[in-house]
């Protein structure tokens, strides 16, 4: 067994990030746990990790739960995937989502593989840089206000004409 080291840096932040260790063949929730432990958040929201690449990708999903439906294709789940299974050598990337109303992101890089200290448990985090912020502090309509602070749907009326919808082709969402 191998203890991995995990920079885990909060996304739109300067200079707050975690430096958490964890076992190599521990479960992907005892790295989600750790992480929100060392934010300090309560890990009462939905979350996920993605396998990524050096561009910050999104690719395969390690879901905290398996929401797919009958017919759906599932989702590997955190409780049932190793973390070796997600990263395996240094450089490996995984993009945190935590929350998905207020979309916090964090960018999770194994730095470091080591053998395990005796006497020590793992998950634990072993580097602390930055404050993190409350996990209130970011609000769910903060991405739908413009600059000026002005609601864009300010002048929303009730109902809607499906004529607006015409236009639409389907490949504006990705």
């Amino acid at each position: 067994m191998d203890i991995f080291r995990f920079r885990v840096l909060l996304d739109n932040a300067d200079n707050i990030f975690r430096d958490i260790e964890v076992s190599s063949e521990a479960p992907v929730s005892d790295l989600h746990e750790a992480i929100i432990e060392a934010f300090g958040f309560s890990g009462k929201e939905v979350a996920s990790f993605f396998r990524s690449n050096e561009e910050w990708d999104k690719g395969e999903e390690i879901a905290l739960m398996d929401f797919s439906e009958p017919g759906m294709d599932t989702v590997r789940v955190m409780a049932e995937t190793k973390v070796i299974e997600v990263a395996g050598e240094v450089g490996d990337r995984l993009l945190y989502l935590y929350d998905f109303m207020r979309m916090w992101i964090w960018y999770v890089e194994l730095i470091e593989i080591g053998r395990p200290v005796e006497g020590v448990s793992y998950p634990r985090t072993v580097l602390s840089v930055g404050d993190a912020p409350h996990e209130s502090d970011k609000g769910m309509v903060d991405s739908f206000e413009s600059e000026g602070g002005e609601d864009p749907f300010g002048d929303f009326e009730d109902g809607f004409d499906e004529s607006d919808f015409d236009n639409y082709d389907g490949e504006q969402f990705h």
